[in-house]
């Protein structure tokens, strides 16, 4: 993989942005850099939703992964919220993957695993609740019922009480969603529906503990003085919350080291736990009641809090810009001046590659599908590395990169796919400077650019069925020549040109000849074909430039700048020619004739366009009247 010949360890996980995947990022880049190998992301975003269009498209990603390629795979499992999603993955795994494969902080059954040993925490936050404030009405906020951490979390609650002497009411567990979405209904119901109000209610992770206590604060009441709150995860904004959420630390740094060390083993063969633990451990902070506030370190973490804050309205600012750009945009050249990485330095980025799919069309996006998986050639239709523009060619999909991104060094890159709801048109492929994350406002970027692509898609479609009107507009249906409408247009400006440049105009007029006969004694569409014979004919002995029209049932017009009378006669001498050759070779049983007369405006001449096609029609009249004559515009072979 990326033709470095050093090692890849696939990472499949979602939400990049979230502080537990930035935790496991860091630790697997920081150590993969140090040894030498390279690493490839895989992640998406749930933060539209699971089961929708745009979800679908989301998890898309996991269809690029090249398992066969890979010389180890890590998988997060507890961060893929998309179930139909995960069991692809696992699919994929058993069906196509050869190399090793570790799941982090999740048991899949078959292979190994290093897991967080969580059992009892929820216990000891019970106990220090019991013992250390003395509360004995304690709450549970737990997350979906069927979710395993949420299980064993809940029976490590019934369990602490039972230990304490603590009869379990069921009515003080609320079923939460390990999200912020539940928090006013849970304070609503922990506050107004149960028996009696609890002192504590500890949460089954922080993202509910913090959004919880923002909805008991919003009623009226005071975290810890009226109801005490715990959660569980450590998560960043559990250490800024005011006041400061006591919880459950994962080693989540430790657990993804750990997890490399797991699949060098394995490449090494040597024997292995299947299942590994790391300790959890309890963090005493403030919304339990204790005592345990630091001005420093939260001021610290409060000035990190607000350059956060400060980066994501800048990075909300740059986004609108490129939405207004991109929208402007009618095809893809130049596109990374519209996406605007190159313009702010403090994202980090280093490489990128807009990678879509080829198809069908002259110009990108030319891939576009709902099916699952990406098209199997991919074209960087903006490349950069080190931050500058580079030209690619088009590669193997399953490579990820093209040649051109290629480096001896350990490449580190992150896979997102591009897409417009359940559309997909290929992938994103960036590498950052250092051990950064990704932005948390990188989720719209991408969304952007998804939307964009559609946009410019619809444009070139409908520049391509304008395109296509106007030609029928103005074209011929059956020959393809220039219909009247097409001539009277081109001619005036043919007309205009010649009068500027002082040089001659032809106006040639050509009628078939009994049209009507062929039509009754062989029907249409042997008429047909002989009219479009005559349009062959007349394109045949045209020049370049020469326009050739057919204005009316059997009745053609030919306009052309720079010529002279001998050009006029050799257009006609050609024309007929091509008939006779046709007529020698056809076993039709009519002869396909036509007649034909030409004007000719010198310059200098005063003359109306429509008086120079009278003029050419009244020498193609009489040109018809002497065949006539002498009976020479049969058309039925051996005469009528």
């Amino acid at each position: 993989m990326f033709r470095n010949e050093r090692k890849t360890i696939g990472v499949i996980l979602c939400d990049v942005s979230s502080h537990y995947q930035e935790q496991v990022c860091h630790a697997i880049s920081s150590y993969a850099q140090d040894i030498g190998y390279n690493i490839a992301y895989f992640t998406y975003y749930t933060c539209y939703g699971v089961d929708t269009r745009n979800g679908r498209g989301e998890a898309n990603i996991i269809h690029l992964i090249p398992y066969e390629k890979l010389d180890a795979v890590i998988v997060c499992q507890d961060t893929i919220t998309n179930p139909h999603a995960l069991r692809k993955v696992w699919e994929h795994l058993e069906s196509r993957c050869t190399c090793p494969v570790v799941t982090l902080r999740h048991d899949a059954g078959k292979y190994p695993c290093v897991l967080v040993n969580q059992e009892h925490m929820i216990e000891q936050i019970v106990y220090h609740f019991v013992d250390v404030h003395h509360k004995t009405r304690l709450a549970f906020m737990c997350g979906p019922f069927e979710h395993p951490d949420s299980k064993e979390r809940l029976e490590d609650y019934k369990r602490a009480l039972e230990n304490r002497g603590i009869p379990y009411d069921e009515r003080m567990v609320f079923e939460g969603d390990f999200w912020r979405d539940k928090a006013k209904e849970a304070a609503d119901y922990f506050t107004m529906e149960v028996p009696e109000m609890p002192e504590a209610i500890i949460c089954a992770n922080d993202y509910m503990a913090t959004s919880l206590s923002n909805a008991l604060i919003s009623k009226g009441f005071l975290v810890p003085d009226d109801i005490a709150v715990s959660g569980f995860d450590d998560i960043w904004e559990a250490s800024i919350y005011m006041p400061p959420i006591t919880t459950v630390s994962v080693p989540v740094e430790e657990m993804s080291r750990r997890a490399v060390q797991l699949v060098e083993q394995m490449w090494a063969g040597k024997e292995i736990e299947r299942v590994n633990y790391k300790d959890a451990n309890v963090v005493i902070r403030n919304s339990c009641g204790c005592q345990t506030f630091s001005m420093q370190a939260m001021l610290a973490k409060r000035v990190r809090q607000e350059m956060e804050h400060a980066r994501s309205l800048e990075l909300a600012q740059t986004n609108t810009y490129m939405l207004v750009g991109l929208s402007e945009m009618s095809n893809l050249d130049g596109i990374e001046n519209h996406v605007r990485l190159l313009d702010d330095h403090a994202n980090h980025v280093r490489n990128f590659f807009i990678c879509l799919g080829e198809g069908k069309g002259m110009h990108y996006p030319k891939y576009r599908s709902a099916n699952p998986g990406f098209a199997k050639k991919s074209r960087a239709v903006s490349a950069i590395i080190n931050r500058k523009p580079i030209q690619t060619e088009v590669f193997d999909t399953s490579d990820l990169l093209p040649a051109e991104a290629s480096d001896r060094n350990p490449m580190i890159y992150y896979f997102f796919p591009i897409h417009n709801n359940q559309y997909s048109f290929g992938y994103f492929a960036v590498s950052l400077e250092g051990l950064y994350g990704i932005e948390k406002t990188f989720q719209n970027w991408l969304a952007i650019l998804g939307n964009a692509l559609e946009a410019i898609r619809i444009k070139q479609k409908n520049q391509e069925l304008l395109q296509e009107l106007n030609n029928l507009y103005v074209h011929d249906a059956l020959t393809g020549l220039y219909n009247r409408r097409g001539f009277d247009s081109i001619s005036e400006s043919y007309y205009e040109k010649a009068k500027r440049e002082n040089t001659g105009l032809a106006i040639i007029a050509i009628d078939m000849d009994n049209l009507k006969i062929v039509n009754d004694r062989f029907g249409h569409m042997n008429g047909d074909l002989a009219l479009k014979t005559i349009g062959q004919a007349m394109e045949e002995a045209a020049g370049k430039e020469d326009i050739c029209a057919r204005v009316g049932g059997d009745e053609y017009n030919v306009v052309g700048v720079g010529y002279t009378k001998e050009d006029a006669e050799r257009f006609v001498s050609d024309f007929q020619e091509y008939l006779d050759e046709f007529n020698e070779t056809s076993e039709l049983p009519y002869l396909v004739r036509a007649s034909a007369g030409y004007y000719i405006l010198e310059p200098g001449t005063n003359m109306r366009l429509e008086e120079c096609v009278n003029a050419a029609d009244a020498q193609l009249y009489e040109h018809k009247r002497e065949k006539k004559e002498k009976k020479l515009d049969s058309v039925v072979r051996g005469g009528e």
